[in-house]
């Protein structure tokens, strides 16, 4: 489950990891069982390091010895900002579309309220969208 001290090693690999690798978090929805996650880099092939890398260490530190992620993650391209805003608004509508709340705003573990309504609070802050064009 994505709560608590999973939350706060997740958030922590994220952010070592896209030091290491030059890559962007646009955007992101934790969920109690998966995360929904936007990330941006100028070479495709660390997005997938991205993922590899956050999934290995996390899974080390939650579970060791067991596989802490059940699926595979979906890496999917986006090539306009147009689509780039679909896929943001998908992926915070998730918790409405659970059921878990009635507004985007209300869910914590999200970038909503730092991405579309500009506030400062969020439990990890994403990257600037400065210089992406599409």
């Amino acid at each position: 489950m994505l709560t608590g001290a999973a939350t706060r090693v997740l958030y922590e690999e994220w952010s070592a990891a896209r030091e290491a690798l030059v890559v962007r978090v646009l955007a992101y929805v934790l969920m109690p069982d998966h995360f929904h996650l936007l990330l941006w880099a100028e070479q495709g092939a660390r997005v997938r390091k991205f993922l590899q890398r956050t999934l290995a260490v996390t899974s080390k530190k939650l579970e060791p010895g067991r596989r802490f992620w059940k699926e595979r993650p979906r890496v999917l391209p986006v090539y306009s900002r147009e689509v780039l805003q679909t896929k943001v608004d998908y992926l915070h509508g998730n918790p409405v579309r659970r059921g878990a709340v009635a507004s985007p705003a209300e869910w914590r573990d999200s970038s909503y309220r730092q991405v579309v309504m500009g506030c400062d609070d969020a439990p990890f802050v994403c990257d600037s969208w400065d210089g992406i064009s599409g």
